[in-house]
């Protein structure tokens, strides 16, 4: 069986399936797939072809986030965010009167952690050789790939930012413009970085040549980077964190990822009854935005990196703490959290794959905000990300900035795990901040409101940030004027609320569905 999904149509197959933001990236995964790769192998091959066709969104020079459920075992979270460098702080910050990092300062490039991940996690559970995820990337890095749609627009807008590095220039315009839809696209540079460090593994990456590159672009701009930082960077292995939700887990990184968020909400809109309201209602998107900011003043004002900060996830998940929020929120008015000021949000790539055996990997890549730092290396055609503009400059925050510290995150890929610990659904959200909104709505459109993943991720979405209520243009006017009634700042705007996909593992009958993002180029397809 081979089916694609559709704007409206899930992808359904009996033996294995991928579900990735690229058309490129699925096929990647589904060739690995077939040549007797696992879901670890398909999925990181995918991220890693990603890394060429969308830089916009992700690059080996950003961050991961993984879940990983093999072999019928407890499923095992991967953080491979990025340290800051050691000689950054405060007091570095304040001396230089800088009360913010900016998005294209070298002090905004964290030590990127994705290659650090991938190899981490392939050497516990994958089955190829690590060279061959690789060779796919290579070949398109190289030989050029057609820009999609979506990736162009995104280029399109980031026209200035890439215009204000000399390798980014030489790289990401031709001829002094963005790329257009499909145009051929090389980055040669990259694809020769890759084959090194296919050849060499991660190594290469963080203690090699490839470092010494990257050391020396942002020490040229000013950056603190040093070759100890790179040494430093790890990748944790935890436990995820989860809780039960009608009779399954849901499954989250633990801090300094935000999927505590996830949770948070999920227990708040089951005691809110959410499927007792109509899908497609007022009170059902007012709903989902009082959870919203209750949750994301508790992650702006109490999370952050927990080898720094002193929190007790099981305090902030009990049964009291979210009784007490729950009494907060009214259906017919709105709660007050104050400005939480949260920094706007980034670009991400999110994918899926389930293998024949069932084996699921949730795994989500970025380079923060949209062609990340703007910064591209001299020589190896790597462009880093600025996921260190979501620290804090404010002395005493639990995401204040600090050496060898890694940033309270945005990127959190999902799992659901029934009773028998096997996995129901793989899923994730793109979108920057939006992300533990968008995993919310998703989860409840599939468990409250019985949508299968592609309806549950085409339908249409809102975002609740910074006091203002954005609403995708797809959302009824009724809601927009019931929800202004409320009392919300409410508006409409141009875009739309990140990407997503998910794959359902149908045990009963014996089969696999997926969606993709109909907000993004890709396709969920299996074999």
């Amino acid at each position: 069986m081979n089916n694609q999904s559709t704007k409206d149509k899930d992808a359904r197959s009996s033996n294995a399936m991928a579900a990735t933001s690229h058309p490129l990236a699925t096929e990647e995964a589904l060739k690995i797939l077939k040549m007797g790769g696992n879901a670890v192998d398909a999925s990181i091959a995918a991220s890693i072809v990603l890394s060429v066709v969308e830089p916009n969104a992700t690059s080996i020079g950003g961050d991961c986030f993984a879940i990983v459920k093999m072999d019928n075992k407890d499923a095992v979270s991967f953080n491979g965010s990025g340290l800051a460098p050691e000689k950054l702080n405060y007091n570095f910050f304040n001396d230089r009167n800088i009360d913010k990092i900016g998005l294209t300062s070298p002090h905004s490039v964290t030590i990127p952690g994705a290659l650090n991940a991938w190899e981490k996690i392939h050497k516990e559970f994958g089955k190829l050789d690590f060279e061959q995820l690789f060779l796919g990337a290579i070949d398109i890095a190289k030989n050029g790939h057609r820009v999609t749609k979506v990736v162009s627009n995104a280029w399109k807008n980031s026209l200035n930012k890439i215009n204000g590095n000399e390798n980014s220039k030489k790289i990401f315009l031709k001829d002094g413009r963005t790329y257009q839809e499909n145009e051929l696209m090389k980055n040669i540079a990259l694809g020769e970085t890759l084959e090194a460090i296919s050849k060499k593994g991660s190594k290469e990456f963080y203690e090699g040549e490839i470092a010494k590159d990257i050391i020396e672009t942002l020490n040229d701009l000013g950056g603190v980077h040093t070759f100890e930082d790179f040494s430093k960077q790890s990748t944790i292995r935890s436990d995820t964190i989860k809780s039960n939700y009608k009779g399954d887990f849901i499954h989250q990184c633990p801090p300094n990822g935000p999927g505590v968020t996830v949770l948070i909400m999920m227990k708040l809109l089951e005691k809110l009854n959410i499927q007792n309201y109509k899908l497609n209602s007022t009170e059902r998107f007012h709903l989902e935005a009082e959870v919203t900011k209750q949750a994301y003043k508790v992650k702006e004002t109490i999370l952050g990196d927990p080898n720094f900060v002193n929190f007790n996830l099981q305090e902030i998940l009990s049964d009291e703490n979210i009784e007490e929020i729950f009494n907060k929120i009214n259906l017919n008015s709105c709660s007050d959290v104050g400005d939480l000021n949260i920094p706007a949000h980034p670009e991400t790539i999110y994918l899926t794959v389930v293998d024949k055996d069932l084996n699921s990997v949730s795994i989500i890549n970025s380079v923060c905000y949209v062609f990340g730092s703007g910064i591209t290396t001299n020589k190896s055609g790597i462009l880093l990300h600025n996921r260190g503009t979501n620290f804090r400059v404010e002395n005493g925050h639990p995401n204040c900035i600090a050496g060898l510290k890694r940033p309270l995150h945005t990127i959190i890929p999902g799992m659901l795990i029934d009773k028998n610990n096997k996995a129901t659904l793989s899923y994730g959200v793109m979108g920057g901040q939006y992300q533990p909104v968008g995993q919310v709505h998703v989860l409840n459109n599939m468990i409250d409101f019985g949508m299968g993943p592609q309806e549950a991720l085409s339908f249409p979405r809102a975002f609740h940030f910074n006091n203002i209520y954005k609403l995708e243009k797809t959302v009824d006017k009724e809601i927009f004027h019931g929800l202004k009634e409320i009392g919300h700042n409410v508006e409409y705007f141009d875009g739309t609320h990140g990407g997503g996909q998910a794959i359902k593992i149908n045990r009963s009958e014996g089969d696999l569905l997926g969606g993709s993002d109909p907000r993004k180029d890709g396709y969920a397809k299996g074999y």
